[in-house]
């Protein structure tokens, strides 16, 4: 059975302010006809604020408050708060990581050959955590990847070497070198308005959040928005 968290955050949760600066939230035109929850990602386009989608990219910030659709009809202009300080740092939860079973290991290495790549370093600097069997609460940055023997290398020893009662998550696309997730991955993005994709694609920075902190405990993170795109 897949890891599962003991609570899961209501959406993006503002937690703080880098700059410890107030944010109010700004009124926004809402979209009609549409629910919004406090914590939904929103996006600015057509002059008006909608649900983030899954690789959104025009991102406007966060909804301070929960409208119903019933108290947005298309009749009247209904107007919504928006956090948009760029500087504020939300808590939200993640979803589609990898979530394997060791085959193997030793107190330096982590081996599943159900990762079945031969293209080496496509892990390199991902976060992983066994949360279960032999080394178990282990939370460890890989160092390197061999695609050949699927074996993972950590910077740091585990406590004891991992094996077939070893089960874990594993953070980022991997399709190529650097495509992982890890305090300070820049370009993740969205599954959809309230959850972070931690399978994202995050070579190419075009995601709209950077990651503060990961805790793979609760399967969240805490990141901010490093991209407030308006289209007219």
């Amino acid at each position: 059975m897949a890891y599962t968290a003991k609570r899961t955050t209501q959406g993006f949760e503002y937690i703080g302010n880098l700059l410890h600066q107030e944010d109010a939230g700004m009124d926004f035109e809402l979209t009609p006809n549409t629910d919004f929850k406090k914590g939904d990602m929103v996006v600015f386009t057509n002059r008006l604020v909608a649900k983030a989608a899954a690789n959104a990219t025009n991102v406007l910030g966060v909804m301070a408050e929960s409208i119903t659709a019933a108290e947005n009809p298309a009749a009247k202009t209904t107007k919504g708060k928006v956090l948009i300080n760029p500087f504020n740092i939300y808590r939200c939860s993640f979803a589609d990581h990898l979530d394997s079973t060791a085959t193997g290991g030793t107190t330096t290495t982590l081996i599943d050959t159900a990762l079945s790549t031969s293209n080496n370093d496509v892990w390199n600097g991902a976060l992983l955590y066994i949360y279960e069997g032999k080394a178990a609460g282990s939370i460890r940055t890989v160092k390197d990847y061999v695609g050949a023997t699927d074996t993972l290398t950590v910077e740091e020893p585990f406590p004891e070497a991992p094996d077939t009662t070893s089960k874990y998550i594993l953070l980022g696309a991997a399709t190529a070198a650097g495509d992982v997730i890890n305090v300070g991955s820049v370009g993740v993005n969205l599954k959809d308005e309230n959850t972070i994709d931690a399978n994202a694609t995050v070579a190419n920075e075009a995601g709209p959040l950077a990651v503060l902190r990961i805790d793979p405990v609760n399967l969240w993170m805490d990141v901010i928005i490093r991209k407030h795109l308006f289209n007219s």
